[in-house]
């Protein structure tokens, strides 16, 4: 937090603590840190009354989190407005390298909603973007301690917790929504399993990430309580991930799963070659009892339904796979138009109709011909590959920025990882680093980042995870008992 909300322990020294703070200033930081939590917990559980269809659903949630970002940032401008950062406490160089690189990222979808065809709905389709890249700087602004970011992770893992518990009552037929929330549309889900989030596939997109922070919380507990707690939601969350049958978010959960169980061994090489082939032969044993469950769940069970979509992906006639490869071409034919900004932010469904009939009187194929008869005039709002997506509404230009943030991301990362010593410390680190990559995998086949709960859960993760944030875990555990910090 900005050292006038939250003081430096030389300048709390000097002025007897917080009371001698001026009271707008704590107030704010009160406020601010109430937001981050609703955050967590408002996108993924808000549903609005009555029969809501899955548009006005995302609609309603994508509101909420342009509404509490912006609200999180001008506070944060607030704050450093009143009481600006002493030169020596002012973000660290990677962190502001990391901060002009998202502003870079916000600059050029702006330009390229300005320069598309329709720049007024480009720039609107832009704002929830803009929204969360701005709350990541706002973050990345920050100093955390490791109290504060296990709080943080915490409160974004009982969400998932308590969404997952609401799944598998559903998945039992015991739908606590049931009045609230009537989604059940016969024909049109593959399964019943979607609580608040309206679609099965944005629910497991959703939890696998979560599953992993939340074993990464299990990993770095202090205390047998605190292990069990954190095993207990792990176990809330990864089963209904599971169940939703979502093989974008299962395939993001085994790359994330490697991520986290590779560093947590070479973690344990630091300790004692016993741990270390404990840790392995945990992990081989969690995945000889996935591959088991995968293999020998009776065919007409709900739980094979992963089963049988995973096996869709290796036949491009399946009407799933069919239909992703053609959104991939349209969203190709798009790059190839207007290489370098794009069609425009949101663009990407406006254009797609034009591009099907151009595709269709150029090369009639009959995998296009059954498509268009199987879309019966609909459209595809999204490609169902975020990095496609990415770079045929914004470019070549969009998809570079978007890389270099990243990469300026993973190179952080990586660095605080080899400078942390202290155990916890790494495995959060590593679970943060795991959630993340399940996303971005996830984002090959689905759209993630285009959807408000799965959105703010990246975003977040991104900036918890910030290589310049992280290092500041400390050798020791300590006591924080406020969700607040101070400015570099």
């Amino acid at each position: 937090m900005n050292p006038g909300l939250n003081p430096s322990p030389e300048s709390l020294g000097k002025s007897g603590g917080l009371g001698t703070r001026p009271t707008s200033l704590r107030m704010a930081a009160r406020a601010r840190d109430l937001l981050l939590a609703l955050l967590c917990f408002l996108p993924p559980l808000y549903v609005p009354r009555g029969l809501p269809t899955l548009h006005s659903l995302t609609d309603g949630k994508w509101l909420i989190l342009v509404f509490l970002a912006v609200s999180y940032v001008s506070l944060v401008a607030l704050a450093h407005a009143l009481a600006p950062p002493a030169a020596g406490r002012r973000p660290a160089f990677w962190s502001r390298l990391l901060i002009a690189s998202a502003a870079g990222l916000a600059a050029v979808r702006i330009l390229s909603a300005l320069c598309s065809r329709e720049p007024r709905f480009a720039l609107q389709a832009s704002l929830p973007w803009l929204a969360v890249i701005a709350l990541f700087g706002a973050i990345v602004w920050q100093t955390y301690s490791a109290v504060l970011i296990r709080k943080l992770i915490t409160i974004l893992v009982s969400a998932g917790a308590l969404i997952g518990a609401i799944a598998l009552l559903q998945h039992a037929g015991l739908d606590p929504l049931a009045r609230l929330f009537r989604y059940r549309q016969p024909g049109t889900l593959r399964t019943g399993v979607y609580v608040t989030l309206g679609n099965p596939e944005y629910l497991g997109g959703y939890l696998a990430p979560l599953a992993l922070v939340a074993l990464g919380l299990a990993l770095s507990a202090a205390s047998t309580t605190a292990r069990l707690t954190a095993l207990a939601a792990t176990a809330l969350i990864l089963l209904p991930a599971i169940l939703t049958g979502s093989r974008g978010a299962f395939l993001g959960l085994l790359a994330g799963g490697a991520i986290l169980a590779g560093g947590a061994i070479l973690t344990l090489t630091r300790q004692s070659p016993r741990r270390r082939l404990l840790a392995l032969g945990a992990v081989i044993g969690i995945a000889a009892v996935v591959l088991f469950a995968l293999i020998r769940i009776p065919e007409n069970h709900p739980a094979s339904l992963l089963r049988r979509r995973l096996r869709e992906i290796a036949n491009p006639y399946s009407q799933s796979i069919r239909g992703r490869i053609v959104f991939d071409l349209i969203a190709l034919e798009m790059v190839a138009r207007r290489p370098l900004l794009g069609v425009g932010p949101g663009m990407y469904s406006i254009d797609f109709s034009n591009v099907l009939l151009d595709f269709l009187r150029n090369d009639p194929g009959v995998a296009l011909q059954v498509l268009a008869r199987e879309m019966n005039g609909t459209i595809a709002e999204h490609a169902h590959n975020d990095w496609l997506e990415i770079w045929a509404e914004t470019g070549t230009l969009g998809l570079a920025a978007w890389l270099w943030l990243l990469a300026l991301w993973a190179t952080g990362l990586l660095s605080s990882l080899t400078n942390l010593s202290e155990p916890s410390g790494r495995y959060l680190t590593l679970a943060l680093a795991a959630a993340v990559t399940a996303i971005l995998v996830n984002a090959l086949f689905n759209f993630p980042l285009h959807e408000p709960a799965r959105a703010v859960v990246f975003w977040l993760l991104l900036a918890l995870g910030n290589g310049g944030t992280v290092t500041s875990f400390p050798q020791s555990p300590g006591k924080d008992d406020s969700l607040s910090w101070e400015m570099r």
